[in-house]
């Protein structure tokens, strides 16, 4: 029985570090851009939340949503971008790497990031993680946190490579 030789390994099969190195900047842009933005209205709708209590005002929601895009979104490069790179590192270096990420360690990334920028913000955070000057504070990173890597992951989530030695290409 007369077996044919084996076929070439294509180059989707095993990307070059230079594609994987692509990909995870690829990906690290995408949590640098839409990141921050993202952030800034999570956290301006969260705060007003808070603040209106069990009254939620939809028409005063909607006019905090629209300061937010006109004011909050400019600036909020100035704060998110060291947030954003911290995910987009972590999610861009797995994925062009390791392969894919799962929605649950999507969560875990952008929960820990929340808690991060709490602790790095110098507010005390006693053994329950509550904040006792400001309780609402941590809820409200965490969220704003959360949302906008949650964001980012929907966006980048098909952007990956298998670890090297399998066959998985990028989708």
């Amino acid at each position: 029985m007369n077996v044919p030789p084996p076929l070439p390994v294509s180059s989707l099969a095993l990307p070059s570090r230079g594609k994987r190195i692509s990909c995870g900047v690829a990906i690290l842009l995408v949590f640098l851009f839409v990141g921050p933005p993202v952030g800034a209205l999570a956290f301006m709708l969260s705060i007003a939340l808070i603040g209106m209590g069990l009254k939620v005002d939809l028409a005063g929601l909607s006019w905090i949503g629209l300061f937010a895009l006109i004011y909050a979104v400019p600036l909020s490069y100035f704060i998110g971008v060291g947030p954003a790179a911290v995910g987009g590192l972590m999610v861009g270096i797995r994925q062009a790497f390791y392969g894919p990420i799962r929605w649950p360690f999507a969560v875990l990334i952008g929960i820990s990031i929340g808690v991060g920028v709490m602790i790095l913000s110098g507010k005390s955070m006693p053994f329950g993680l509550t904040d006792t000057e400001h309780p609402d504070y941590l809820p409200v990173m965490v969220i704003t946190c959360l949302t906008a890597t949650m964001v980012c992951w929907a966006i980048v989530r098909t952007w990956h490579f298998g670890p090297k030695g399998r066959a998985e290409a990028i989708a």
